[in-house]
């Protein structure tokens, strides 16, 4: 799925973030347990929100379903400073929320930053149920400059080489 530069960079953090909390150092499944011990500590760790908003974030787990799926998609395009990205009172119409999570969200909502945190945890989660491996959508190239054509066919041979060395990887084609 493309995605904006702001999510392709926070999802992989996210899901990070979620694989740690998976096991514990003996390899015993204790997401759960981890969860609720963040869930418990929301308001301490909310403030963390303007610097590590995926730590956050991983407390949501779970507790969005997404009654329309467009709506997501169009969000994961924008960046928090555009006109595309919904403000939380937008968004949460097109939401189901677990109801364990309606105190969380009243908490975060009051704190400053906690509009976009919401939004951003509803589209992390929806990327991480729909898959999130896709490269973000580019911006447009600036113009090129006279003489920048010499370097075309170097840049040609690179992206060629990468595509071919994803593939070896395990990763999809680009091309189509």
């Amino acid at each position: 799925m493309n995605k904006s530069r702001y999510f392709f960079e926070l999802v992989k953090t996210y899901n990070d973030e979620i694989d740690d909390l998976v096991t514990d150092s003996e390899g015993k499944p204790v997401l759960q347990k981890r969860l609720n011990d963040k869930r418990k500590e929301f308001d301490a760790i909310l403030p963390m929100i303007e610097f590590s908003p995926e730590m956050v974030a991983v407390v949501f787990y779970g507790a969005f379903g997404f009654n329309s799926p467009e709506i997501m998609r169009q969000l994961v395009l924008s960046e928090p400073d555009e006109a595309g990205f919904l403000a939380w009172d937008e968004l949460a119409s097109d939401l189901t929320v677990s109801a364990w999570a309606e105190p969380l969200i009243a908490s975060a909502i009051k704190v400053r930053g906690g509009d976009v945190f919401l939004v951003t945890t509803a589209a992390l989660e929806f990327l991480r149920l729909r898959g999130s491996s896709d490269a973000p959508v580019l911006e447009p190239e600036a113009e090129k400059e006279p003489g920048d054509d010499d370097d075309e066919g170097d840049e040609q041979d690179l992206r060629e080489a990468g595509a071919a060395w994803l593939v070896e990887q395990g990763f999809d084609s680009l091309e189509h």
